[in-house]
């Protein structure tokens, strides 16, 4: 499985609720946030809605690594954190380490069908993509991290309609990478 069979398996998910998602946000407030710590205690994330959690094998650069996924969704908004526990042989190995993020960072534009930069940020720094998702236009903003022991992402996905750049730099102002 590569990390696009899990972003769109996020974005799948998301697309199954979206009806009755709309109809309750017509009842409710369309974001109820609550803090939630993920990434086997890693992280503290403040998600938008209850949160629904996955875990599979992702085929990320020449690696297998076991990835969980947990996500929440407003409409056609999904808001994830996804990590992996890195291999003993790859928490070691600095260079392994930059490798497996580079991949990662490179799979957000990889999945958005969108062209990647020449110079990529600094981990922890929000990226922003524009491209396709599902076949119809959206953007993502996320973060990358890779520390001594876990591959690390959060990402704000939809469409301009569906997600605003608020709620986006919102939800990853909220991930807190704990030592």
């Amino acid at each position: 499985m590569t990390i696009s069979s899990l972003f769109r398996f996020m974005f799948k998910k998301a697309g199954a609720i979206v009806g009755l998602a709309l109809l309750v946000a017509a009842c409710s407030p369309a974001y109820n946030w609550r803090e939630v710590d993920v990434a086997d205690g890693h992280v503290r994330a403040a998600f938008p809605d209850r949160v629904m959690t996955d875990t599979r094998d992702l085929k990320l650069d020449t690696h297998t690594l076991r990835f969980t996924l947990v996500t929440a969704n407003v409409g056609e908004a999904v808001f994830a954190v996804g990590s992996a526990p890195l291999p003993p042989d790859i928490a070691a190995d600095p260079v392994a380490r930059r490798a497996l993020g580079m991949a990662l960072m490179r799979s957000l534009y990889t999945n958005m069908q969108a062209m990647p930069p020449m110079e990529w940020p600094p981990y922890g720094e929000v990226i922003e993509v524009h491209g396709k998702a599902m076949g119809k236009p959206g953007w993502l903003q996320a973060k990358v991290w890779v520390t001594d022991t876990m591959l690390i992402e959060a990402v704000a996905a939809g469409t301009q309609e569906s997600l605003p750049a608020e709620r986006a730099r919102e939800f990853l102002r909220s991930v807190v990478i704990k030592p």
